[in-house]
């Protein structure tokens, strides 16, 4: 939001601090700067001064003497929702340096390579965990099990997907601030609950060594296998929502209901290779309405689930009217499952009129689609989406005194407030002040002056700088000495374009 030295400023001698200020409180820990000279050498790299709180807005950093020259600042923080964020801006000392460098590599980060680790290995976990549940309940039916179509893969599918996790970790890791992990192991572990992505991988991780446990009980690899494919939904945007438990929920049966999909596909078209392979017959005919009602109920759970977290996460109406690339990707997904549904309904049609399954190719056609629907989602968690917008319109009461209080738009930014004050003793209020903070980040800001406009009520422009929680603290001051206070600490404020 500001910093000092200011971007394209010439200081006419060496500034002897730098100070960053941003828009939500920052991990000391956790924040780097490293200052370039015009040939872009590193002339300072550091953390911020000590002795300040653990998390603060403003970053200070004491700076060594700087020659007359052309600089440029990078710097590299994270955000209280884990993302790493960085940026870079220049500023002069004396003169500016003719040709002196502008900018740094790295202001941004790329994550392709990590949307395709964590593809590959969602896409085998929610895969193998359908296979594995499905195979379970087809056995109970006296169809063949899985140690029956499938014996050989399963351990290079086990290696594959400790291997990807173990490469999800290290691509996520380059995009983390230097020094972490030694600050981490320093004492400070508190650090990693800032970043939920670490966090659900090193339980994919475990789970995945439970899993390889030989010997157990089958109940035991059921139990492991559902845990892997409820875990990622703990990696998304869920954390960013107002309600993370409630969301929670749909988004878990989410991915449930895609892995059972899935896996039914993959289990038919393993019977059918295995038949082919053995030359034995399968009892279609039985088998098609054990499968088709498995495969009723997961299709219709996805579908259910997927518009409710659509509707928890941003709203249908903010998809269409901000049309952005995270709806592009929506509309795709839609699609795609419409033609799972229409591929599936031809499928069962053509079983049921000749008692034998006889489209092959088209149940991996389904499944195909399925994967590209995987790949899909898990873009969309890497994805800035947009947020629905609400207004906010309540009467906060202090005793008999009832103010009305009415915001357009609860996004972050400046937003104006209409407060309806009462009078009290007959006597309108001398002064109206409002003040705004964020108590669990020790964030606060104000208090404001409103102003009384032609119509009566109070008006005055709130400064709303990061999304969350915010509390609301109004103030009238009346004649004679009496004084209002209304209060509210619930009001829930959206980003713009969240991660």
């Amino acid at each position: 939001m500001e910093m000092t030295p200011a971007e394209k400023v010439v200081a006419e001698e060496s500034p002897p601090t730098l100070k960053l200020r941003f828009n939500e409180p920052i991990e000391q820990d956790l924040a780097t700067v490293t200052i370039y000279d015009w040939n872009a050498k590193p002339v300072f790299t550091g953390n911020p001064d000590a002795g300040g709180p653990e998390r603060s807005p403003l970053l200070e950093f004491t700076l060594p003497e700087l020659i007359q020259g052309t600089y440029t600042v990078q710097w590299n923080v994270v955000s209280l929702d884990g993302h790493p964020v960085s940026g870079s801006y220049a500023f002069a000392v004396g003169e500016p340096t003719a040709g002196g460098a502008k900018s740094v590599a790295g202001a941004g980060e790329n994550a392709g390579p990590l949307i395709a680790a964590r593809t590959i290995v969602e896409g085998l976990i929610l895969l193998g965990a359908g296979l594995f549940w499905f195979g379970w309940l087809a056995e109970r039916r006296h169809f063949p099990s899985l140690d029956t179509t499938f014996k050989k893969g399963r351990r290079v599918g086990a290696a594959a997907l400790l291997l990807g996790t173990i490469v999800e970790l290290a691509t996520y890791g380059t995009a983390l601030p230097p020094g972490l992990m030694k600050t981490v192991f320093n004492g400070r572990w508190d650090l990693l609950i800032q970043f939920p992505f670490i966090l659900m991988l090193f339980a994919q991780l475990f789970v995945l060594i439970m899993l390889l446990i030989p010997g157990m009980m089958r109940g035991w690899y059921l139990f492991m296998w559902l845990l892997l494919a409820v875990i990622p939904a703990f990696g998304g945007h869920v954390w960013g929502l107002e309600n993370s438990t409630l969301a929670l929920i749909p988004r878990i049966i989410h991915q449930l209901s895609i892995a059972f999909w899935l896996g039914a596909l993959a289990y038919v078209i393993l019977l059918v290779i295995w038949q082919r392979k053995q030359d034995k017959d399968i009892l279609w005919k039985e088998f098609r309405p054990f499968f088709v009602t498995k495969m009723m109920i997961a299709s219709g759970l996805v579908i259910v689930s997927g518009f409710i977290m659509v509707f928890l996460q941003t709203g249908w109406t903010a998809v269409i009217t901000d049309w952005m690339g995270w709806s592009t990707l929506l509309l795709i997904k839609i699609i795609l499952t419409i033609l799972m549904l229409c591929l599936a309904l031809f499928q069962t049609l053509r079983w049921r009129k000749r008692e034998k399954f006889t489209t092959s190719r088209v149940i991996r056609v389904e499944w195909i689609v399925g994967l590209v629907v995987i790949v899909i989602g898990v873009w969309m968690s890497q994805t800035a989406y947009p947020t629905a917008v609400k207004s906010y319109e309540d009467t906060l009461a202090d005793g008999q005194a009832k103010a009305a209080v009415y915001i357009d738009k609860l996004k972050t930014g400046d937003q104006k407030m209409t407060i309806e004050i009462p009078e009290v003793n007959g006597e309108q209020p001398e002064e109206v002040t409002v003040a705004i903070s964020m108590p669990d980040h020790g964030m606060k800001d104000g208090p404001f002056t409103a102003e009384k406009a032609e119509s009566g009520d109070y008006g005055v422009v709130l400064p709303f700088s990061m999304s969350g929680t915010w509390r609301l603290d109004i103030i009238a001051k009346y004649p004679g000495g009496d004084q209002k206070e209304w209060t509210d600490g619930d009001i829930f404020v959206t980003g713009d374009g969240n991660h």
